[in-house]
């Protein structure tokens, strides 16, 4: 079990850190931009907020780590976030069929964590969906590739060459506030649906496609 948190202030996000450490404490990742600037970070266990000053006008996206199946060791490539060309996303869940789509589309993918195939497939498909020259490339990419994971998932995904920035969830929970998210509740947080993308900024979490949800916990 894994926590994926983001607050537009830093207090906050120190306060989502403390609150998601208890689902992951084996290695933590951030992410931080203003619009213009941006940087990330990883550690083993969890980083002491006594010796790291946030900087201010940032919005930071969080991560707190559980030891996976397949690695038990920490190694820096093998935490969140995962950055692949300008895609970094973070991701709290089970993929089931990561081994399928590593051999159908990224034979070579020599990573071993699930999440890490997220922005590989993104980096993957983008050009197809580059070429097709649309408004809503960025978003018909991200749902495209969604769509094609099994299993579980709460996400954030980032686009450095846009800076944008976007939540998914399917079986995973994920919650938010007018200005933060997190996978663990907090008082007055809504759950965000599943089959729905939302773009995370200072304006709030909006609404701003939709995919095709393949949820285990889904009612018949």
């Amino acid at each position: 079990m894994c926590g994926i948190y983001g607050a537009t202030k830093a207090s906050k996000f120190e306060v989502l850190d403390t609150v998601n450490k208890v689902r992951g404490n084996f290695a933590s990742g951030i992410y931080y931009y203003n619009g213009n600037e941006y940087d990330y970070q990883k550690t083993e266990g969890s980083f002491d907020w006594n010796k790291i000053e946030l900087p201010k006008g940032f919005t930071f996206l969080g991560h707190n780590q559980a030891p996976t199946s397949n690695e038990r060791q920490w190694k820096e490539h093998n935490c969140h976030p995962f950055v692949y060309d300008n895609w970094v996303v973070a991701h709290n869940g089970v993929l089931t069929n990561f081994s399928q789509l590593k051999n159908d589309y990224i034979p070579d993918h020599a990573n071993l964590v699930d999440s890490s195939i997220i922005p590989a497939l993104l980096v993957h498909f983008e050009k197809t969906f580059d070429e097709a020259n649309t408004k809503e490339k960025e978003l018909n990419l991200i749902s495209y590739v969604l769509e094609l994971l099994e299993g579980t998932f709460g996400l954030w995904i980032v686009n450095l060459k846009t800076m944008n920035i976007y939540l998914a969830r399917q079986g995973s929970t994920l919650f938010f506030d007018k200005n933060s998210f997190s996978s663990a509740k907090g008082k007055g947080y809504k759950e965000l649906k599943e089959g729905v993308i939302y773009k995370f900024n200072r304006r709030g979490v909006i609404p701003v496609e939709k995919f095709k949800v393949k949820s285990p916990f889904l009612e018949l």
